[in-house]
């Protein structure tokens, strides 16, 4: 069976896009308003990597081997752009100077600090390489790999690569379980995602509390594996029960909500923290965060329509 658009994968990006934006906010709010916080480095980014696992693999699938360049090549083209434009803002700005050649790596080769575009760029060689070379019954034993290791490492900042491409392997999977299996939708998977909604939240509040790394390390890697495959498993088998799609204004509000992801990322991460940290200081909240809303947002939404009529004009140009 060949799916056709999945609109639940719109929803959840925004969800995703929310998260994050909220996550990197943390120096605005105030600490009875932290809990905003809460679900956005794992649950935010791992939303938006199962994502685009899920949305990638029939194009994977269709794409010969020797035609994997130009695949990729279409993938850079609609990443690059952006992020030219953000690295070019920082340096006319003084944010950063890259006259440090320490600091050239730490941004550019391997970004401790900026790491999702990064991340975003191998996972894509990976997911690639993985599927058209590896079979989907040994896919399993990776996924069951990464699991140890991303456990292992619960205190090191790698484990966000580890969880981040566990997470996209997994969307690519679960679309293609979804491509053989036409199951209804029962109605227990909501109840199954209630409860791994909540087996995160464990995870999170034991790794706040300390009480033991190994075990926030595994509830929080089931919560957020099985909250976005069970999302995913929802959103398609509840389109495919009632058979309607989603009102067209609506949907290009929510779409626009989710396609805001990296370049609220790549606002936030380079100017909205001192951004934000000036206005904690400054401004009582919650004005200081209506005001970095209105900054970041304005900037995102900028950096998302000129990279739009670059994109689209190298699309046109390659066409």
């Amino acid at each position: 069976m060949q799916i056709k658009k999945v609109y639940a994968i719109d929803f959840i990006k925004a969800l995703a896009c929310i998260l994050i934006f909220l996550y990197h906010c943390n120096t605005i709010l105030p600490g009875e308003w932290k809990f905003l916080t809460f679900f956005g480095q794992d649950m935010g980014n791992n939303l938006f990597f199962m994502v685009s696992g899920f949305a990638l693999m029939p194009g994977i699938v269709k794409t010969p081997r020797q035609k994997a360049f130009f695949w990729y090549l279409k993938r850079l083209k609609r990443i690059l752009p952006m992020t030219l434009i953000a690295y070019i803002a920082s340096y006319l700005t003084g944010y950063y100077s890259f006259k440090d050649p320490a600091q050239l790596f730490a941004v550019f080769i391997y970004p401790t600090l900026y790491w999702f575009i990064t991340a975003i760029l191998v996972f894509y060689v990976l997911l690639f390489i993985l599927t058209k070379l590896i079979s989907a019954k040994i896919r399993i034993f990776i996924c069951l790999a990464l699991a140890v290791l991303y456990i292992l490492r619960i205190e090191n900042a790698d484990r966000l690569y580890v969880i981040g491409f566990l997470a996209m392997l997994t969307g690519y999977m679960v679309r293609e379980a979804l491509e053989k299996n036409t199951a209804r939708f029962s109605g227990a998977e909501g109840f199954a995602l209630l409860v791994a909604v909540l087996i995160y939240a464990a995870g999170k509040v034991f790794e706040l509390s300390y009480v033991d790394h190994i075990l926030s390390g595994i509830l929080i890697l089931v919560g957020v594996i099985s909250v976005g495959s069970l999302a995913l498993f929802i959103g398609f088998h509840l389109q495919e029960k009632t058979g309607k799609e989603i009102g067209t204004g609506l949907h290009k509000a929510i779409k626009y909500i989710g396609d805001m992801a990296l370049p609220l990322y790549l606002v936030q991460c380079f100017h909205s923290g001192a951004i934000g940290f000036y206005l904690s200081r400054n401004v009582k909240f919650p004005l200081s965060f209506l005001i970095n809303f209105v900054i970041v947002w304005s900037v995102g939404s900028l950096l998302l329509l000129i990279d739009a009529l670059i994109s689209g004009f190298i699309l046109k140009k390659t066409h």
